[in-house]
């Protein structure tokens, strides 16, 4: 934990409080501009900024300025580290948040040495846990993206082992890897494999979240991989359940919603008209609340 110390200009607490409250009111402006003036203060305690470093993080992330809170993550990582060390666990969480920014702006090369200090530290700490599986997963995300995928799926496997051991077969940790797996043998031409492990993915998901959006990206992801096996009727019925999940969630405008739509007008047009109506009839009905 860090210590909070009084502080005869700023009462932290009661600034913490404070900004917790436009957190939570979802005022992100107010809170990025309450936390930036504060941080002017040449003679802020270094726990206190960092206090205030996270608390910009979070503003920054609500306005989705994903460069400034990276840049924001990079200013706290050094402070944090000479507070905590640099083998603790909220070390790792730091970096974790990290490799989250600088991949989610296409920085997947960048992202490899933070995502690598983090697997190392929760290696040490916190050994076969589900967190260890959680680093896994984040690292095999920056090398599927820079389309090493026998890399991210080496990393997967170690990561579903772990999820299966800590939290059991059907939990949301091995649907994502089951997800990422199935897309990375896609990628590597082994289509059936990707159905297996995409079919099995999207079935724990719709058990443990009902309609949501993962549920639907897993789907459509399911959807998209039989279609390429010529497995035109069952594709057709698993993206009109794609798409009738995404028009319960509102979502029916979404980019994910039109490749549903799309896909499945070409697998339907690949069908027999009776087929055809068939799937359509099939696609509409199972979304569970």
């Amino acid at each position: 934990m860090i210590n909070i110390k009084e502080n005869p200009v700023m009462d932290i607490r009661a600034t913490l409080d404070q900004l917790n409250k436009l957190l939570q009111q979802g005022d992100f402006e107010s809170l990025l501009q309450r936390c930036s003036d504060l941080l002017e203060n040449p003679a802020l305690e270094e726990n206190h900024r960092v206090l205030l470093l996270d608390q910009k993080v979070k503003a920054l992330t609500g306005l989705n300025r994903l460069e400034e809170a990276t840049e924001a993550t990079l200013e706290e990582l050094p402070l944090l580290e000479k507070i905590l060390g640099s083998e603790h666990m909220h070390i790792a969480n730091l970096l974790h948040n990290l490799n989250m920014f600088l991949g989610a702006s296409d920085k997947h090369a960048e992202a490899i040495p933070y995502s690598e200090r983090e697997l190392a530290i929760v290696r040490k700490l916190a050994p076969g846990t589900s967190r260890e599986a959680d680093a896994l997963v984040s690292m095999a995300e920056h090398y599927y993206e820079q389309s090493l995928f026998a890399d991210a799926g080496k990393l997967l496997f170690e990561a579903l082992a772990l999820y299966e051991k800590n939290d059991g077969r059907r939990s949301l940790g091995v649907s994502t890897c089951l997800n990422n797996l199935g897309r990375s043998s896609e990628n590597q031409n082994d289509m059936e494999k990707g159905a297996v492990y995409l079919e099995e993915a999207a079935s724990i998901r719709e058990e443990l979240l009902g309609v949501h959006p993962d549920s639907a990206f897993t789907l459509l992801n399911y959807g998209t991989c039989l279609a390429a096996l010529g497995q035109y009727l069952k594709a057709a019925q698993t993206l009109a359940h794609c798409a009738a999940v995404y028009e319960a969630l509102d979502m029916s405008d979404s980019p994910f919603a039109a490749a549903a739509r799309k896909n499945l007008e070409l697998c339907s047009s690949a069908l027999e008209p009776k087929e055809a109506s068939s799937c359509l009839a099939a696609g509409g009905c199972c979304c569970r609340n």
